[in-house]
């Protein structure tokens, strides 16, 4: 039985959350700077930050659908099937309307005019942005900007329930064939060929296949936290998972995965290169989050309550901090200066802007609910720190 099966709280999650919106920001604060597409760009670029980006895409996404695998657990815990819809729909439905009416618009103006695709005023591209909002799937909408991870998270929600469900008290199989050290990691095997098969489906940025790649890796998040012996297993084999994914990862770079990659994500498609890369991206992946998580549940500092305040400004954190990141990027990539110049303003002047943001959304009478700050329930489990499972 899993930990929070018995009523009990995993403070390392809490902490592994921020850090993970702390990661993806210093990710969207780099982007202006790498050789890739994006919103807002710099006319000079930087193989070096392109490898960092890669790097940190290749497991930060995979790792924050993970954790968000591990909270559907915790949300499960004691409540029925349709308590969790209603839960998970006040957590991300609710907010992801707000924000995609307030701040999705906000960075259509100003991607529009950094690229000199528009001489609107603000309020006529607010009319353009809303004149047509229909998207591809799995998406649905357009311009959905960071919020996608949002509208994955809804479907997961409904798509990995009736999974969870089936789940309960069924993780002993596979929990007893990872007692022996190294022998989590071999829960990659089983998404090699999912992913090989449908990752490079053809469809939008976003779509089915990468659907596809991040669901199986939410519901292992929950499956982790489902059974005391998987955790354990994690915690014991951090240093294993860490040796997987950084020699996984240097292999791809060693054999030329930047330079693939920069071709394939715009246009996805099968080729006998996609066939050696996709199985190591399964593997890296893997061994870092193994790494990451089993060396969260380690830490010392995360075996204490995170301060309320903090636990209360991240999911706000997450929704205002993209379009702070390129309001500032759309004046800083204008200067006559240095890539490092640029970017030494821009990401202690976004981290800045998004914090006092998020601590004032966080803490303003009836605002809260609308940007995902959780509500504390009556009936919940008693909390208990357990980050530490016996090896």
């Amino acid at each position: 039985m899993g930990a929070q099966g018995r009523g009990e709280r995993l403070w390392f999650l809490d902490w592994l959350r921020v850090l993970a919106v702390l990661g993806v920001f210093v990710f969207h604060t780099l982007r202006p700077f790498d050789d890739g597409d994006w919103h807002v760009k710099n006319a000079e670029t930087s193989e070096g930050i392109s490898v960092a980006i890669a790097f940190l895409g290749l497991w930060g996404l995979a790792f924050f659908f993970m954790l968000s695998g591990s909270a559907a657990w915790l949300a499960l815990r004691w409540r029925t099937a349709m308590q969790f819809l209603k839960e998970r729909s006040i957590r991300l439905l609710i907010p992801f309307v707000v924000a995609y009416v307030l701040l999705s618009p906000v960075q259509y103006f100003i991607e529009e005019h950094h690229k000199g695709r528009s001489t609107q005023s603000f309020f006529g591209d607010v009319r353009t942005f809303f004149g047509d909002l229909a998207g591809d799937a799995p998406l649905w909408l357009r311009d959905t900007y960071h919020l996608w991870f949002l509208v994955y998270l809804i479907q997961f929600a409904v798509l990995g329930l009736p999974l969870f469900m089936l789940l309960r008290g069924r993780a002993d199989w596979i929990a007893r064939r990872c007692q022996r050290r190294g022998s989590i990691l071999l829960v990659a095997v089983p998404l090699v060929p999912v992913h090989l098969l449908l990752l490079a489906a053809p469809g939008p940025e976003h779509g089915w296949g990468e659907f596809v790649f991040f669901f199986d890796f939410f519901v292992v998040g929950y499956l982790v936290m489902s059974d005391d012996r998987l955790m354990a297993a994690v915690r014991r084999d951090a240093v294993p998972g860490l040796i997987l994914g950084i020699g996984a990862f240097l292999i791809g770079v060693f054999t030329g995965i930047i330079d693939f990659l920069d071709g394939w994500w715009p246009d996805p498609g099968y080729s006998w290169q996609y066939l050696w890369y996709s199985p190591l991206i399964t593997f890296a992946v893997w061994g870092w989050l193994v790494a990451v998580l089993g060396f969260g549940m380690r830490a010392p500092a995360f075996r204490r309550t995170l301060p309320t305040p903090l636990a209360r400004a991240a999911m706000p954190y997450f929704i205002v901090h993209q379009p702070v990141i390129l309001a500032i990027a759309y004046f800083v990539v204008q200067w006559d200066a240095a890539i490092w110049t640029k970017y030494a303003v821009l990401l202690p002047s976004a981290f800045a802007v998004s914090a006092a943001l998020a601590l004032l959304v966080s803490s303003l009478p009836g605002i809260p609910v609308l940007f995902g700050v959780k509500r504390v329930e009556s009936g919940a489990a008693p909390i208990v720190n357990r980050s530490k499972a016996a090896d």
